[in-house]
C-alpha cells in the first residue's frame, strides 16, 4: 500500500527523522572527543568501585542511576526509546498525557551489544593507563556517548515504519525474509552520505577519521538489525494496525 499523503511528524523522514540523525551524529562524535580526554580508566568497567554497591560496575551504576532519571521524565514512553537498564516500573512525575505515536512498542534488545562494542572503541580510541582523579568525569563521557549512541540507532524503528507504510503490500509479501526485508531497508547512497558525514565531523573534532567511521558503520549495521526486526513483528500484525 502506498500513499502520497504528507507523513506523519514522527514518520516524516526528510524533515523530523534525518535532521534528528545528523543532530545526534554531532552529540555522538563530540561525546567520543570527550571521552578520549580521559584514559581507558578500565577499573569504572569492573564492580569494585560503588560504595555499598559492589556487585555493580561504575558504568552500570551510573547509566542506570541516569536512565532513572530519565524515565522519571517520561523518556522511556516514547515508542523510539529504549534502555541499557531496566526501568519497567518507574512513573514518570510529569503531569500530562502519555505520548501517542504511530511506532509499535518493541525493545530492540541491543544495549549489551552497543556497551561491547564501545567498549572495544575505548580500547583504541583512548590512552592506556588509569588516573582515579578522573573516573567520574571518565564515566559522565560514557554515560553521555552511550545514551547518544542507544537513542540513534533506535530512531531505525520510525524509519521502519515509514517504510513499512509506504510498500505495506510488499513488504508483507516478503515473509519477513531478511534479504527481501534489506531490499526495502538499505540505500547505499544513504549510507555514503552518514559516512560522509562522520568523517567531517571527525576532521572538525580532530578525530582519527577511521575511529569515528568505525562507530558510524556499527550503528549503520545495529541500526538496520532493529528495522529487520521491526518490520517482521509489522508483518505479524492485521493489516488495520
Amino acid at each position: 500500500m502506498t500513499s502520497n499523503a504528507r507523513p506523519e511528524p514522527d514518520l516524516d523522514l526528510a524533515n523530523t527523522i534525518r535532521p534528528g540523525l545528523d543532530i545526534l551524529a554531532n552529540e555522538i562524535v563530540i561525546a567520543l572527543k570527550k571521552r578520549t580526554r580521559f584514559a581507558r580508566n578500565e577499573p569504572i568497567y569492573e564492580p569494585g568501585l560503588v560504595r555499598g554497591d559492589e556487585t555493580r560496575s561504575l558504568l552500570d551504576y551510573s547509566l542506570a542511576a541516569m536512565e532513572r532519571l530519565h524515565a522519571r521524565l517520561g523518556r522511556y514512553t516514547f515508542a523510539t526509546q529504549d534502555a541499557f537498564s531496566d526501568v519497567a516500573g518507574i512513573a514518570p512525575i510529569i503531569l500530562r498525557e502519555p505520548p501517542t505515536s504511530p511506532i509499535l512498542p518493541m525493545p530492540s534488545r541491543v544495549g549489551a551489544r552497543v556497551v561491547d562494542f564501545y567498549r572495544g572503541w575505548i580500547e583504541s580510541g583512548c590512552r592506556a593507563g588509569e588516573e582515579p582523579a578522573t573516573y567520574g568525569e571518565t564515566v559522565t563521557a560514557d554515560v553521555g556517548a552511550l545514551l547518544a549512541i542507544m537513542e540513534r540507532v533506535n530512531l531505525g524503528k520510525p524509519v521502519a515504519e515509514a517504510k513499512f507504510r509506504e510498500h505495506e503490500a510488499a513488504i508483507r509479501a516478503s515473509g519477513g525474509k531478511r534479504e527481501a526485508l534489506l531490499g526495502f531497508i538499505v540505500r547505499a547512497e544513504r549510507e555514503a552520505a552518514v559516512l560522509a558525514l562522520a568523517e567531517r565531523l571527525a576532521e572538525r573534532y580532530e578525530l582519527p577519521a577511521a575511529s569515528v567511521r568505525g562507530v558510524f558503520e556499527f550503528m549503520i549495521t545495529t541500526t538496520v538489525d532493529i528495522e529487520v526486526d521491526y518490520l517482521r513483528q509489522r508483518i505479524g500484525r492485521p493489516a488495520s494496525s
